[in-house]
């Protein structure tokens, strides 16, 4: 199973949110690195926040696992679904979603929330 991770905005009105971003994809078994590298909760099927408190923690991680790589991979999956490069490719894939959506439009950026599904 994967995590299935996308920007939001509200529609104003009604209990529902929009997806603005492509989305970026990542197994299940990297959990715990996310969670220790980032220090956030992750959690499933849920609006983790704004992105603008989020990704600051992202972008921590990143540097975390490209500076500090052999700290996580006592967490990788045994079964090699799982590892801190696919997890660094991850972080770099929503960074980059930011990064174009700052850049594209800045008012929705400011309201846009974090979903993992």
């Amino acid at each position: 199973m994967s995590y299935a991770v996308d920007f939001r905005v509200k529609i104003e009105g009604v209990n529902k949110y929009w997806s603005i971003s492509e989305g970026a994809n990542i197994t299940w078994n990297v959990r715990k690195i996310i969670e220790l590298a980032t220090g956030l909760p992750w959690k499933n099927e849920a609006n983790n926040g704004f992105c603008t408190e989020i990704m600051p923690c992202i972008e921590r991680g990143l540097c975390e696992l490209q500076n500090n790589p052999e700290k996580y991979k006592p967490y990788e999956a045994a079964n090699g679904w799982g590892t801190v490069e696919g997890t660094i490719r991850f972080f770099r894939k929503l960074l980059k979603d930011w990064s174009e959506l700052k850049k594209d439009d800045p008012e929705l950026a400011k309201v846009a929330t974090f979903w993992i599904c």
